[in-house]
């Protein structure tokens, strides 16, 4: 047991500066307002907004072009949203391949394209933008996908219920892409 403790504790030390640096590519609040928090369209559009304002401003802290919001993969992954609150939280939420969506969204070309996933959810102020963007960075796959040079574009779904028991749980996906 004290093996198994002392193996996590260098894991979360060999992690400090990756997490200093993840907190540095935060957006202030005042660069990606949110407004209201609430689940009525307005409210989770705005929040869809603030949160690839985030991706972006993260993007933009590290040198990199910004990502382009596609309706396309903003529909996708809303749609994902959905089955992920309906059958459970994963990436093959409804025994569906992670990009499902995507492929049916109209976004892909016929060749040459690339496409990645970020799926969070969180109960209350677990579940808002910001919450949900700092877990993303401090996790390096999901900062590998936002700070990814392979995609151009993106699209975020958010949809608000009762999830896994939790009234008002956000569950977040964001769907990236190149066509």
């Amino acid at each position: 047991m004290l093996a198994v403790v002392f193996a996590a504790l260098l894991v979360g030390n060999s992690l400090a500066p990756a997490r200093a640096e993840a907190r540095s590519l935060i957006a202030p609040a005042k660069a990606c307002p949110v407004g209201a928090q609430g689940a009525g369209k307005a409210q989770l559009g705005k929040a869809r907004r603030a949160m690839t304002c985030m991706v972006n401003y993260a993007r933009r802290k590290k040198g990199l072009w910004r990502y382009h919001r596609r309706s396309q993969l903003a529909w996708s992954a809303e749609r994902k949203a959905k089955d992920i609150q309906r059958c459970g939280f994963a990436h093959s939420a409804c025994g569906r391949q992670f990009d499902y969506w995507i492929k049916r969204s109209g976004y892909l070309g016929r060749s040459g394209w690339a496409t990645g996933e970020n799926i969070a959810w969180g109960g209350g102020s677990l579940g808002n933008v910001r919450s949900i963007f700092v877990a993303w960075m401090k996790s390096s796959g999901h900062r590998e996908a936002i700070l990814s040079r392979t995609y151009t574009d993106v699209g975020a779904g958010l949809v608000k219920g009762r999830f896994d028991g939790v009234p008002g749980a956000g569950i977040w996906v964001l769907h990236f892409g190149r066509n």
